[in-house]
């Protein structure tokens, strides 16, 4: 078993030069201004983010049992309570860091978790630091076990991230980091996620959409980050749908600009 090592917040360079330009090259091609004020990328986008999100988490409902929950509120016949509750869940945390300018901080973090947790956890541990111990699934690591330590690593964890320049150094500091304390007694990675995003958005930049077909990688380079405190099969993963995030809306522009530019059929 593998115990938790604190000099891994002391890693705060994480992309190179040469990645850190790629995803600004990318990054300029969709401005985030343009993706907010655009309704139907906000929920199209919206709606891939909260059902891969919960897919990493195992919720058993596949992304048309999603739709139909979010658009008419009707549950799938057969799937528990709770997977319905989780996705209700990560829909009202999406909307708030979309419609609000959330600041990277303690207070968001717990109030981002305070909505993630919502029947997911009891009442008096929403947004509160775990005090027992806990173990991850298919993984060697052993998280802190006491709230004093949580605390105070959390604590240190945002002094780091407030001293990094880079917002994409920034951003998966923050959500690898968060995922390896385990501060909550549940759904630490999920608010992980959402804290990725609000640094992101914080910064200027595009956000970060999981593939529903890469929730293995996901997860393969999350543990990894867990065990040997290295950022590189995240940020590999990470560069790669920042980028298919990218494509996919520059093609939807430019299915919009040849349909301007080109008639639909010849004239007979």
């Amino acid at each position: 078993m593998i115990s938790y090592n604190p000099n891994f917040l002391e890693n705060i360079i994480i992309f190179t030069d040469d990645e850190k330009a790629f995803l600004d090259a990318l990054n300029s091609k969709v401005s985030l201004s343009k993706f907010l004020s655009n309704k139907s990328y906000i929920d199209k986008f919206g709606m891939d983010f909260i059902h891969t999100s919960a897919k990493i988490e195992g919720n058993t409902y596949d992304k048309n049992d999603t739709l139909t929950l979010l658009e008419y509120g009707r549950t799938a016949g057969g799937k528990k309570y709770s997977d319905a509750k989780m996705i209700f869940n990560m829909r009202d945390a999406y909307y708030l860091f979309i419609k609000e300018d959330l600041e990277v901080s303690k207070k968001t973090l717990k109030d981002l978790h305070y909505i993630l947790s919502d029947e997911m956890v009891a009442d008096n541990e929403r947004a509160m630091p775990r005090n027992e111990e806990v173990t991850i699934r298919g993984c060697e690591y052993i998280p802190l076990a006491t709230a004093v330590k949580l605390d105070d690593e959390l604590s240190y964890m945002f002094s780091k991230y407030e001293i990094m320049e880079n917002a994409f150094d920034r951003a998966l500091y923050l959500h690898c980091n968060l995922a390896y304390l385990q501060y909550f007694k549940d759904c630490n990675k999920r608010t992980a996620r959402m804290m990725l995003n609000v640094s992101l958005k914080q910064d200027g930049k595009m956000l970060y959409i999981p593939n529903e077909e890469k929730v293995s990688e996901y997860l393969a380079s999350v543990i990894s980050c867990y065990e040997t405190g290295s950022y590189d099969k995240f940020k590999s993963y990470f560069i790669n749908e920042f980028k298919e995030t990218v494509d996919a809306i520059l093609a939807v522009e430019n299915a919009k600009k040849q349909e301007q530019e080109r008639p639909l059929r010849r004239s007979p």
